[in-house]
Protein backbone atom coordinates (compact mmCIF):
# COMPACT_ATOMS: atom_id res chain seq x y z
CA UNK A 1 0.00 0.00 0.00
CA UNK A 2 2.92 2.07 1.30
CA UNK A 3 4.93 1.80 -2.43
CA UNK A 4 1.79 2.32 -4.28
CA UNK A 5 0.95 5.37 -2.93
CA UNK A 6 4.70 7.09 -3.13
CA UNK A 7 4.60 5.91 -7.04
CA UNK A 8 1.18 7.81 -7.04
CA UNK A 9 2.69 10.60 -5.24
CA UNK A 10 6.09 10.60 -7.54
CA UNK A 11 3.51 10.49 -10.99
CA UNK A 12 1.60 13.49 -9.57
CA UNK A 13 5.08 15.44 -8.67
CA UNK A 14 6.53 14.95 -11.99
CA UNK A 15 3.31 16.09 -13.21
CA UNK A 16 3.24 19.21 -11.56
CA UNK A 17 6.90 20.07 -12.77
CA UNK A 18 6.35 19.47 -16.12
CA UNK A 19 5.52 23.12 -18.34
CA UNK A 20 1.70 24.04 -18.58
CA UNK A 21 1.45 22.85 -21.98
CA UNK A 22 3.06 19.32 -20.78
CA UNK A 23 0.85 19.06 -17.71
CA UNK A 24 -2.83 20.17 -19.69
CA UNK A 25 -1.80 17.06 -21.74
CA UNK A 26 -0.91 14.34 -19.47
CA UNK A 27 -3.25 15.82 -16.52
CA UNK A 28 -5.89 13.75 -17.31
CA UNK A 29 -3.72 10.82 -18.06
CA UNK A 30 -1.99 11.46 -14.41
CA UNK A 31 -4.71 12.01 -12.19
CA UNK A 32 -6.73 8.70 -13.87
CA UNK A 33 -3.05 6.68 -13.40
CA UNK A 34 -3.53 7.93 -9.57
CA UNK A 35 -7.18 6.89 -9.13
CA UNK A 36 -6.70 3.68 -10.30
CA UNK A 37 -3.65 3.27 -8.20
CA UNK A 38 -5.18 4.01 -4.94
CA UNK A 39 -8.43 2.09 -6.08
CA UNK A 40 -6.23 -1.20 -6.86
CA UNK A 41 -4.35 -1.48 -3.38
CA UNK A 42 -7.73 -3.13 -2.28
CA UNK A 43 -7.94 -2.27 1.42
CA UNK A 44 -7.58 0.52 3.32
CA UNK A 45 -6.25 0.15 7.06
CA UNK A 46 -7.17 2.66 9.54
CA UNK A 47 -4.79 3.04 12.60
CA UNK A 48 -6.40 4.66 15.94
CA UNK A 49 -4.30 5.44 18.70
CA UNK A 50 -4.59 3.39 21.61
CA UNK A 51 -4.76 6.57 23.49
CA UNK A 52 -7.92 7.29 21.79
CA UNK A 53 -8.78 4.16 22.41
CA UNK A 54 -8.55 4.46 25.91
CA UNK A 55 -9.94 7.96 26.31
CA UNK A 56 -13.33 7.05 24.65
CA UNK A 57 -13.88 3.59 26.68
CA UNK A 58 -13.33 5.54 29.73
CA UNK A 59 -15.75 8.24 28.68
CA UNK A 60 -18.15 5.43 27.98
CA UNK A 61 -17.36 3.96 31.12
CA UNK A 62 -18.09 7.32 33.23
CA UNK A 63 -21.41 7.56 32.06
CA UNK A 64 -21.23 11.42 31.91
CA UNK A 65 -23.39 13.77 29.40
CA UNK A 66 -21.74 16.83 28.87
CA UNK A 67 -23.95 17.70 26.10
CA UNK A 68 -27.65 16.10 25.59
CA UNK A 69 -27.02 16.22 21.80
CA UNK A 70 -24.27 13.70 22.21
CA UNK A 71 -26.31 11.15 23.94
CA UNK A 72 -26.49 7.54 22.80
CA UNK A 73 -29.06 6.13 25.21
CA UNK A 74 -31.93 8.10 24.22
CA UNK A 75 -35.02 8.36 26.65
CA UNK A 76 -38.39 7.00 25.76
CA UNK A 77 -39.75 10.90 26.45
CA UNK A 78 -38.77 14.23 28.29
CA UNK A 79 -41.32 15.79 30.80
CA UNK A 80 -40.87 18.47 33.89
CA UNK A 81 -39.28 16.95 36.75
CA UNK A 82 -36.30 17.47 39.23
CA UNK A 83 -32.44 17.14 39.59
CA UNK A 84 -30.33 17.88 42.53
CA UNK A 85 -27.72 20.34 41.59
CA UNK A 86 -24.47 19.59 43.14
CA UNK A 87 -21.84 21.94 41.68
CA UNK A 88 -22.11 25.60 39.97
CA UNK A 89 -19.54 27.99 39.25
CA UNK A 90 -18.24 30.19 37.19
CA UNK A 91 -14.55 31.09 37.67
CA UNK A 92 -13.08 30.29 33.96
CA UNK A 93 -9.85 29.38 34.98
CA UNK A 94 -10.90 26.20 37.21
CA UNK A 95 -15.00 25.41 36.73
CA UNK A 96 -14.42 23.25 33.78
CA UNK A 97 -12.12 20.94 35.41
CA UNK A 98 -13.90 21.03 39.01
CA UNK A 99 -17.21 20.51 37.10
CA UNK A 100 -16.00 17.43 35.55
CA UNK A 101 -14.43 16.29 38.45
CA UNK A 102 -17.63 16.30 40.56
CA UNK A 103 -19.64 15.30 37.44
CA UNK A 104 -17.06 11.77 38.20
CA UNK A 105 -17.16 11.64 41.78
CA UNK A 106 -20.82 12.05 41.82
CA UNK A 107 -20.79 9.41 39.11
CA UNK A 108 -18.83 6.38 41.25
CA UNK A 109 -20.65 7.07 43.85
CA UNK A 110 -24.08 6.74 42.69
CA UNK A 111 -23.94 4.77 39.27
CA UNK A 112 -27.63 3.97 39.34
CA UNK A 113 -28.39 8.30 38.52
CA UNK A 114 -27.17 10.06 35.30
CA UNK A 115 -25.28 13.12 35.52
CA UNK A 116 -25.19 16.04 33.66
CA UNK A 117 -22.52 18.17 33.09
CA UNK A 118 -23.15 21.34 31.77
CA UNK A 119 -21.82 25.05 30.55
CA UNK A 120 -24.15 27.42 30.07
CA UNK A 121 -21.90 30.83 29.86
CA UNK A 122 -20.69 31.69 32.55
CA UNK A 123 -22.22 28.99 34.61
CA UNK A 124 -20.38 25.33 34.70
CA UNK A 125 -22.56 23.18 36.43
CA UNK A 126 -23.54 19.25 37.59
CA UNK A 127 -26.75 17.86 38.45
CA UNK A 128 -27.22 14.68 39.08
CA UNK A 129 -30.88 12.56 38.33
CA UNK A 130 -34.19 12.82 36.82
CA UNK A 131 -36.70 12.52 39.59
CA UNK A 132 -39.89 12.54 38.82
CA UNK A 133 -41.32 14.41 42.37
CA UNK A 134 -39.71 16.57 44.45
CA UNK A 135 -40.31 13.29 47.08
CA UNK A 136 -37.90 11.05 44.96
CA UNK A 137 -35.45 14.06 44.98
CA UNK A 138 -35.24 14.95 48.24
CA UNK A 139 -34.75 11.29 49.60
CA UNK A 140 -31.60 11.09 46.93
CA UNK A 141 -30.21 14.38 48.22
CA UNK A 142 -30.28 12.96 51.69
CA UNK A 143 -28.29 10.32 50.71
CA UNK A 144 -25.93 12.82 49.02
CA UNK A 145 -25.50 14.50 51.75
CA UNK A 146 -24.76 11.67 54.17
CA UNK A 147 -21.94 10.50 51.77
CA UNK A 148 -20.84 14.04 51.16
CA UNK A 149 -21.01 16.04 54.00
CA UNK A 150 -18.66 18.55 52.83
CA UNK A 151 -21.07 19.30 49.96
CA UNK A 152 -24.19 20.69 51.80
CA UNK A 153 -23.80 24.19 50.81
CA UNK A 154 -23.77 22.98 47.53
CA UNK A 155 -26.61 20.70 47.23
CA UNK A 156 -29.70 22.17 45.92
CA UNK A 157 -33.25 20.17 44.04
CA UNK A 158 -34.11 22.52 40.92
CA UNK A 159 -36.76 22.00 38.92
CA UNK A 160 -35.38 20.45 34.88
CA UNK A 161 -36.48 18.80 31.82
CA UNK A 162 -35.87 15.22 32.50
CA UNK A 163 -35.53 12.24 30.95
CA UNK A 164 -37.96 9.04 31.32
CA UNK A 165 -36.36 5.82 30.60
CA UNK A 166 -38.51 2.86 30.72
Amino acid sequence: MKLRSYIAIATLASALSMSAQESALHSADTVASIVTEINSSGTIVVEQPSALEALLAKRIEENIVEDENLRTDRPNNSRSGYRIQVFDDNNPHTAAAQAKARGRQMQAAFPQYKTYVSFNSPYWRVKVGDFRTRGEAEAAMADFRDAFPQLGAYLRIVRDRINIFD
